[in-house]
């Protein structure tokens, strides 16, 4: 979309996959340069997969911010100035979206417990899905990441193995 930074379309399109919206492309296809920028995020595997999976659920809003921004390209009525998003994925996983709408950067922090349907607790395997990585086990039942004005995190959350449980995570 025009006008948007990287951070700004990257999220957007993280929004869109995981609400199980249709993806559509609304930019010159035929224009390299729109297409070098944009093509590592309409290229990801993982969000396009995040985007097709089904497990009963296409994905919502479950916990937000209590203070309100405006967006540029938002509603006169304003935005919270962040939201958290999920939706269960087959394999007794949840794909969770952390979205950062301010104008400056916010440390988000995700309690395990507030996920609806997560399959774990305490201990959870994380998978980031912007930068295809593991994260390893996180064991203290909540994740916290510094994110920058209008980015997003995107996550995919599973249970750890009781081998797994034993592993060190310093994220």
């Amino acid at each position: 979309d025009k006008g948007l930074s990287f951070v700004e379309a990257r999220s957007h399109f993280g929004a869109w996959c995981i609400v199980s919206s249709p993806l559509t492309l609304s930019h010159d296809v035929n224009n390299d340069t729109i297409m070098d920028e944009v093509w590592p995020i309409i290229s990801n595997t993982e969000a396009i997969a995040i985007n097709q999976a089904w497990a009963g659920h296409s994905g919502s809003p479950f916990k937000e911010g209590p203070e309100i921004v405006t967006l540029p390209w938002g509603e006169e009525k304003g935005t919270p100035s962040w939201q958290f998003f999920y939706k269960p994925l087959p394999g007794a996983k949840v794909a969770v979206l952390m979205m950062n709408h301010a104008d400056t950067t916010q440390t988000l922090s995700l309690d395990f417990q507030d996920i609806p349907g997560l399959p774990c607790q305490a201990s959870c395997k994380l998978r980031d899905v912007w930068n295809h990585v593991d994260l390893g086990v996180i064991k203290e039942g909540h994740y916290e990441k510094s994110v920058e004005s209008h980015d997003s995190v995107f996550l995919v959350l599973s249970a750890a193995s009781a081998d797994e449980k034993e592993e060190v995570v310093v994220v």
